[in-house]
């Protein structure tokens, strides 16, 4: 027997997997717009400028660690941003080269990040996350500060995306392979 949710197995029961809301007004049937012929690029590059960000999310929370003045609350918010800059990192990196026991790992405890809506959700809870550097020191608090700004403004975009163009969004996350 398996402890993990339904909806962290590849092989997962259409009834446990989100229902795509149908488009236009005839909620009766399932229409769906095909995804247009660039859609992958625009995925690629918010994937790449994630990645980007993110490694700017960590080294603004190892900044916050070195330069912090003794033992401080601005040590545990420089620590979960080195944390979830990694996770993001780690989500970002599976849909360029997927590897099944990480893919499996992050379905199964962070399955948020494989939808628009969560993963945009995230982005901006770790955009005001990067604010709270504030008796770090000038270099981690500025870095902080525009990764914080950059990240906000990613997370309005995906989510932005996802409302006003769902076809450039509505991709296949990474899957991992069955046993």
């Amino acid at each position: 027997m398996s402890f993990e949710p339904t909806w962290a197995n590849p092989g997962a029961p259409a009834s446990a997997a989100p229902q795509q809301q149908p488009t236009g007004g005839n909620y009766g049937t399932q229409n769906t717009v095909a995804a247009p012929a660039n859609a992958s690029t625009v995925q690629s590059a918010l994937s790449c400028f994630n990645m980007g960000l993110s490694v700017l999310m960590c080294a603004s929370g190892v900044l916050g660690v070195s330069k912090s003045n003794g033992f401080s609350a601005d040590i545990f918010v420089a620590l979960y941003m080195i944390l979830f800059g990694v996770l993001l990192f780690t989500y970002e990196l599976m849909w360029w080269k997927t590897v099944d026991s990480v893919t499996r790992v992050l379905r199964k405890n962070f399955g948020f990040l494989f939808g628009i809506k969560g993963k945009s959700f995230f982005i901006i809870f770790i955009a005001f996350l990067n604010f709270g550097l504030n008796s770090a020191g000038e270099p981690a608090k500025t870095l902080g500060m525009a990764t914080g700004i950059c990240l906000l403004i990613d997370g309005i975009l995906h989510f932005g995306i996802m409302l006003k163009y769902p076809e450039y969004v509505q991709y296949t996350p990474p899957q991992v392979s069955a046993r």
